[in-house]
């Protein structure tokens, strides 16, 4: 009996620390140009910007709208139209009230250490995502820093590991189905239908499809994993995400942010503003190389790439 009081006891004292991680945002949107929507435990709600990201969220955009999200670990994610993401993990205990500050300059993982990406089942920092439509862009934080391990993006037929990022994911829908450089870049008798195209912008990303194939990607090299999970990379940028792009710029407003859409830097075409494309520009450059140096480039494929 003693003991079952001091275990009531124990659950007691921690009910109020759960609680309040349950309630610490995992971050908030930034920037919104259109309309998005988050879905969690308490129902679906329109965003506006400054509203709170929470663990387990699931976010959608609408038509023409851009949402973006800036994480407590000054992680971001750019989120396409029509898109629908999930924050399927989340956890930073140095954004938790009292938690010491932050180092200067968190350890980074050992440049040239390529061990599988598996997510630890174990506690501490975490940042997992998972894509479900759409498309997105995202510049990883200090969790990846920290830990490659600790973060991972999913689709339906891939995960992305990352190696310190700016990279994009894109579902193959619509315009995609008919781009000249996808369909130039698989065999006769594939589709690519139901497939995710993965690009670099800065560093290195590990794309392993369901199957267990993967090819990795640095800087300007893009790639697409089919349904079958066999994977082949692009020739060159697809027209679509360059359209893309220009499209995010104009919805923006303003020559400056169409002149970085154009240049495929939908960060800053969606910031539309010097205060918002400056905020960007911090976070891509404190956040994308992590651990400095230039990364090298191997791929693998299930097919040889043309």
């Amino acid at each position: 009996m003693r003991f079952v009081r001091f275990f009531a006891f124990v659950l007691a004292a921690l009910a109020p620390l759960a609680g309040q991680a349950q309630s610490m945002p995992a971050g908030t949107v930034t920037l919104l140009n259109g309309q998005a929507q988050a879905t969690g435990p308490n129902g679906a709600h329109s965003l506006s910007k400054g509203d709170p990201i929470y663990g387990g969220d699931v976010v959608e955009t609408g038509a023409s709208s851009y949402t973006l999200i800036r994480f407590t670990d000054q992680s971001s994610i750019l989120l396409r139209p029509k898109s629908r993401f999930q924050v399927e993990q989340y956890q930073y205990a140095a954004a938790a009230p009292g938690a010491p500050a932050e180092p200067a300059a968190a350890p980074s993982a050992p440049r040239g250490s390529m061990a599988p990406l598996q997510a630890s089942s174990g506690g501490g920092d975490s940042s997992f995502f998972r894509l479900l439509k759409g498309g997105l862009r995202a510049v990883s934080g200090l969790i990846a820093h920290a830990d490659y391990s600790r973060y991972r993006m999913s689709t339906p037929v891939a995960t992305m590991g990352i190696r310190g990022t700016d990279y994009e994911v894109v579902m193959c829908e619509d315009a995609c189905l008919n781009d000249a450089t996808v369909l130039n870049s698989i065999p006769a008798g594939k589709t690519a239908a139901g497939g995710v195209i993965s690009g670099v912008n800065e560093g290195q990303i590990v794309v392993t499809s369901f199957t267990g194939n993967s090819i990795t990607l640095g800087p300007g090299q893009y790639a697409i994993t089919l349904a079958d999970g066999s994977q082949y990379l692009l020739n060159g940028l697809p027209a679509f995400l360059q359209s893309s792009s220009a499209a995010a710029g104009t919805a923006a407003g303003g020559a400056a942010a169409a002149a970085s859409a154009a240049h495929g830097s939908v960060l800053a075409a969606v910031a539309g503003g010097v205060a918002a494309a400056a905020l960007i520009g911090v976070v891509v450059g404190a956040s994308s190389d992590n651990g400095g140096g230039s990364t090298s480039t191997a791929t693998t494929s299930t097919a040889p790439a043309r």
